[in-house]
């Protein structure tokens, strides 16, 4: 596709060049060989770049962003002869009812890269099903799959890229299924590529560093708020009409904190506070709330939408990380439906194989993470209740409203 017109995308440092090398290219090159070196460490001691205390040195606010796509390029269109299918799996209608906006926004007609998006129910909960049927019955490219178990690739097919978002995802940045779709189509070495997936543990160093994750602490009681000259709605989603926190100077959240009210907000703190949050507490002490604790995906949450509103979710961004050594979660990625059928075979046989004849062993496929589309998930399960008693489903779903949703007062 010849020269990348963005240079400062460090994936574009691979490109050709027959240009000549002045002494601020070798500096360039210079400083990338050095990092190179680091990665080379990191690999042999297995120790994360935050570990070394170098992360905030590579994700200073004024980094320039990684680019949506690859390589540096400009637009990127949808792949001709490729039917590409988001697979849902569903259970709540509340947090899904969000991600129909994006969903909506994704689909072929509205120039988006998904031909069809079938949900795959994992409830029987009356509500949500009703739900369920009746935006499967408003959009064409919507159906829904009823397979015999909770296997949601049973339909998959060969010749057809799959996308499988999880029912629970409440945020997708605008570019993030084309730059998936295209990095999977350059990297046929990987078996699957993931998006920049907050609240996944291969992300968790990251998502929680200094800067990323912000000084966000529970309200403890209701605090009004300031008087504005225009009335506030009621799905406002910014973290900037909200006030300060108080509390007392000995607060801290632990282990045993538990919701002080239902629909409460999370209010930024001092940074001089942060010590006190859920997960510097995680981090540093033995009484803290632990990360598969509501508090921590709370915290999380609130500095995302903070980061959103600020146009900042630079913050989040690398561009591509292969094979993670925490498990790559299958919140949000990209696959083709031959390698699913090929690993369900290959199951099969290793199921009806002979003890004394093993299976040859083929060299695994890598799992990529795509550090250059951010996609929020609202929750694993873990300490659901804890964050439902939150209003931040009510802020994501505010946003959308806002700036995604089509068709919409």
């Amino acid at each position: 596709m010849g020269r990348p017109e963005y240079l400062r995308d460090l994936e574009s440092y691979d490109e050709d060049s027959s240009t000549r090398r002045d002494w601020p290219a070798i500096l360039i090159w210079s400083i990338v060989g050095f990092i190179c070196l680091l990665i080379i460490l990191i690999n042999f001691t297995g120790v994360p770049l935050i570990a070394l205390g170098l992360g905030q040195f590579f994700f200073q606010q004024d980094q320039a962003p990684f680019l949506a796509f690859s390589n540096g390029t400009g637009h990127f269109e949808k792949p001709n002869g490729i039917k590409i299918v988001a697979l849902v799996p569903f259970r709540q209608h509340e947090r899904t009812s969000i991600l129909d906006c994006y969903l909506q926004r994704n689909l072929v007609h509205n120039n988006g890269f998904l031909d069809k998006v079938v949900f795959v129910p994992q409830t029987e909960e009356e509500e949500s099903m009703r739900w369920l049927n009746s935006v499967v019955r408003q959009t064409p490219a919507y159906s829904i799959s009823r397979p015999s178990s909770d296997d949601v690739w049973v339909i998959a097919e060969n010749g057809t890229m799959y996308i499988r978002i999880d029912g629970d995802v409440v945020f997708l940045e605008e570019n993030t299924i084309p730059t998936i779709v295209r990095t999977k189509l350059e990297r046929p070495d990987a078996l699957l590529v993931s998006a920049n997936v907050i609240h996944q543990p291969a992300l968790a160093s990251l998502h929680n560093h200094a800067g990323v994750a912000l000084s966000y602490l529970p309200e403890l009681h209701h605090v009004s708020q300031p008087a504005r000259s225009t009335p506030q709605r009621i799905d406002d989603w910014r973290a900037s009409d909200l006030p300060p926190w108080e509390g007392p100077a000995d607060f801290r959240v632990q282990k045993e904190f538990r919701p002080p009210f239902k629909n409460h907000r999370w209010l930024l703190s001092n940074d001089s506070e942060r010590e006190r949050t859920p997960i510097a507490a995680t981090m540093h002490s033995d009484e803290g709330p632990g990360w598969s604790h509501w508090t921590v995906s709370a915290q999380r949450h609130y500095s995302f939408l903070h980061h959103l509103e600020e146009g900042d979710l630079r913050r989040y961004k690398f561009p591509l990380w292969v094979d993670p050594s925490d498990t790559v979660s299958q919140d949000f990625v990209c696959i083709w439906g031959d390698d699913v059928i090929a690993a369900r075979t290959a199951h099969q046989s290793q199921q009806n194989s002979n003890v004394g004849r093993p299976l040859s062993k083929k060299q695994p496929r890598k799992h990529i993470i795509d550090g250059k589309g951010v996609v929020s998930h609202y929750s694993a399960e873990a300490g659901v209740q804890g964050l439902d008693s939150t209003d931040v489903l009510r802020r994501y779903r505010g946003y959308a409203r806002e700036m995604v949703c089509l068709n919409t007062a």
